[in-house]
């Protein structure tokens, strides 16, 4: 709301596609509450196989493609990333069930189109997962990285020289305009190539007590969902693990995983989509598959 100097009250519009425009540059990462987007690159479903082609709702997880995703606001996406058909493609997947969504090459394409434009702003891509059961991780990677390497990418990702930094004390004014890449495995990690490390901020001690907090450089995110269809039991764990954890200016990141998980029941008559619609409500206005972060 926006308060006028003749008193009256009137709705003030954001604009979502600069909404970190509004922020002052010394904010650090931590101190920023953003959307995110599981599963991101799935706003359309190609090659579906094991059964889900019979059910293409249970595979496809967005209705907004990267470039809308971002113009809505989300600056946070989790990509999964495959070798597929003869190119790097995300996909959503439990083995061969599942299917491919946007190409690798128009996930960064529509990134650098955004970024270009929207010089205020700055997201993160997380490479979340990489497809495991053909026994081609490494290749897959190697691939991830020569395509990462083009030169056309290269003024738009954010680097540092500190092999060790922390990104959730980088200053806002110190990445806009900038694509931050963070992935969820070892190789070819390199904090002055734009590729920095992610870690799961839960764990567990050798007595199995569940342990929070920084879990290194690059980046740390405490990120744990709820496998459930039931919006109560989402609601409970997820915000319970927010009082618990999340807060502002911490050393690592809290995400709040208000997502809904299909099962099998999910598979034979409904939808990610559906699953995705019975929590809107808690928040007004979202996006299919939305993650939060605190």
């Amino acid at each position: 709301m926006q308060h006028l100097e003749n008193g009256d009250l009137r709705e003030h519009v954001l604009d979502t596609s600069t909404w970190m425009d509004y922020l002052d540059g010394s904010t650090k990462l931590s101190g920023i509450v953003m959307p995110g987007s599981h599963d991101a690159g799935m706003s359309q479903t190609d090659h579906c196989g094991g059964g889900a082609q019979l059910n293409r709702g249970i595979i496809q997880t967005q209705t907004l493609n990267i470039l809308q995703q971002l113009e809505a606001g989300s600056r946070y996406f989790d990509l999964r990333v495959d070798y597929d058909y003869g190119e790097l493609v995300t996909y959503h997947r439990t083995g061969d069930a599942g299917g491919n969504g946007q190409s690798l090459a128009a996930v960064l394409d529509q990134s650098l189109k955004f970024i270009q434009s929207h010089q205020s702003e700055t997201f993160i891509l997380k490479f979340s997962h990489i497809r495991t059961n053909r026994n081609n991780e490494r290749d897959i990677k190697d691939r991830i990285d020569e395509f990462l390497a083009d030169i056309k990418y290269r003024a738009y990702l954010f680097t540092q020289s500190k092999r060790d930094v922390n990104l959730a004390k980088i200053a806002l004014n110190d990445c806009r305009g900038k694509i931050i890449l963070v992935f969820d495995y070892p190789e070819h990690i390199s904090a002055r190539a734009a590729r920095f490390r992610y870690h799961d901020g839960f764990s567990r001690d050798s007595s199995g007590a569940e342990l929070v907090g920084y879990g290194g450089p690059n980046i740390t995110v405490c990120d744990s969902y709820s496998n459930t269809t039931s919006l109560e039991k989402m609601k409970h764990d997820q915000l319970k693990k927010l009082d618990a954890y999340g807060g502002l200016d911490k050393d690592y990141f809290f995400l709040l995983s208000w997502t809904l998980t299909p099962n099998i029941d999910t598979f034979f008559k409904g939808s990610v989509k559906e699953l995705a619609e019975k929590g809107k409500p808690c928040f007004g206005r979202s996006t299919e598959g939305a993650h939060k972060r605190a």
